[in-house]
């Protein structure tokens, strides 16, 4: 489920798409298809702010926080070296990274989700560098 929750939180906040979303839930479906909890999250078909909405609470509850920013970051990471080639292109992913942070449960309130909040600020002053080092570290926070 943690996955699940990780890939609605970056299809709601474009880090992600849709696809691999419903991918994790179909499976998931598959394998437990009398559970009602993802048959309603099956009907909400393309709104991500509503799966997002009915999922977050898990986090606070009964999903383990580091396969949850595990997957999170692994799957950010991905989306960083694919999308943030230019200095315009990392200040949106800052953008887009602080709304997510703003949006999740007060239990992700440490490292390495708190980065999220603050690593595009070096850029208000041109230092790309400490931008990108602070993002590096974050991805790192759960390798090795």
């Amino acid at each position: 489920m943690e996955k699940l929750v990780a890939l609605c939180y970056l299809w709601a906040f474009g880090l992600g798409n849709k696809d691999d979303y419903f991918s994790e839930l179909d499976r998931l479906f598959l394998e437990s298809p009398e559970d009602d909890f993802l048959l309603e999250l099956e009907g909400f078909g393309d709104d991500s702010a509503a799966a997002l909405t009915r999922l977050s609470p898990l986090i606070e509850g009964s999903l383990n926080v580091d396969a949850f920013g595990r997957e999170l970051l692994s799957r950010l990471e991905k989306f960083y070296l694919e999308n943030c080639n230019s200095i315009s292109a990392l200040e949106e992913f800052g953008k887009m990274c602080y709304g997510m942070w703003k949006s999740f449960p007060a239990n992700i309130d440490d490292q390495p989700f708190l980065t999220l909040a603050y690593a595009d600020d070096p850029l208000s002053w041109g230092d790309e560098k400490q931008s990108r080092e602070l993002y590096q570290k974050a991805f790192e926070h759960y390798k090795g």
